[in-house]
């Protein structure tokens, strides 16, 4: 076969793929070879093998509400109130860059503000979780002794005329109550990791986010893990019901 039989040869299959009718797809309103398969809740379309995922989730408002409401009793279980201003802080500025970016749906009123606020209060409790560290006294069991002089129990003339002396165990000032400001440590981690993820530098970003579990591995102790799961998980799980999946 020579170039010129070739040649007509590809242009003839050319001509044959544009002359053939495009086949409709579940994104065009077209019908023909689709199949809708429902799971799990959400239903997807499949054409010829392409998996359509929905473009929103249809649930009513009040669904991610309850979720939320039962995730925020069970982390202030599992992690109490914010003790530090960093906390709120960074759950508004997280909050409304998600918002500004279009991460979650502005829902209709009257669901509207109650979510935002809860959304606002979930991201409090997971702030507290990654930067609560708080206060920490490592040289508070240094104390030395001292002796203080009792007074008198009774009229006695043992208890005017002899002195009773107590031992006491006190602390030393200026070292004993010396404090580190773990919240603060933590929050400088913190950014250090995100700068670093968002300069894409992920030695740098992996090893300032191995310091930040370090160091807040003693705090995370004093959680209550069996009520944090579960505030992770359906703290999550209503936060994922909001997000705008369009995208």
């Amino acid at each position: 076969m020579t170039d010129d039989d070739r040649l007509k040869s590809l242009e003839a299959r050319l001509a044959a793929l544009e002359a053939a009718p495009v086949p409709p797809t579940a994104m065009d309103g077209g019908s023909a070879g689709r199949e809708a398969v429902s799971e799990w809740g959400f239903l997807h379309w499949t054409n010829a093998g392409a998996v359509f995922r929905p473009t929103a989730l249809s649930l009513h408002p009040a669904w991610p509400l309850a979720l939320g409401l039962v995730a925020l009793a069970l982390g202030y279980l599992g992690l109490g109130l914010p003790q530090h201003y960093y906390q709120p802080l960074f759950a508004t500025l997280f909050l409304l860059l998600a918002y500004h970016r279009g991460v979650f749906r502005f829902y209709p009123q009257p669901w509207r503000w109650p979510l935002v606020v809860l959304n606002l209060l979930l991201f409090m409790l997971l702030f507290k979780l990654m930067i609560g560290g708080g206060l920490n006294y490592p040289l508070d069991w240094l104390k030395v002794p001292t002796l203080q002089q009792v007074p008198p129990a009774d009229d006695s003339w043992s208890q005017k005329y002899l002195p009773h002396y107590q031992l006491i165990w006190e602390a030393v000032p200026g070292i004993s109550d010396w404090y580190i400001n773990i919240t603060k440590i933590q929050t400088m981690l913190l950014i250090a990791t995100l700068f670093g993820g968002l300069f894409r530098f992920q030695p740098f970003a992996s090893l300032t986010a191995l310091a930040l579990l370090v160091i807040s591995f003693p705090s995370y102790l004093a959680f209550n893990w069996d009520f944090v799961i579960l505030f992770l998980v359906l703290g999550g799980t209503a936060v994922y019901l909001q997000a705008d999946i369009r995208r």
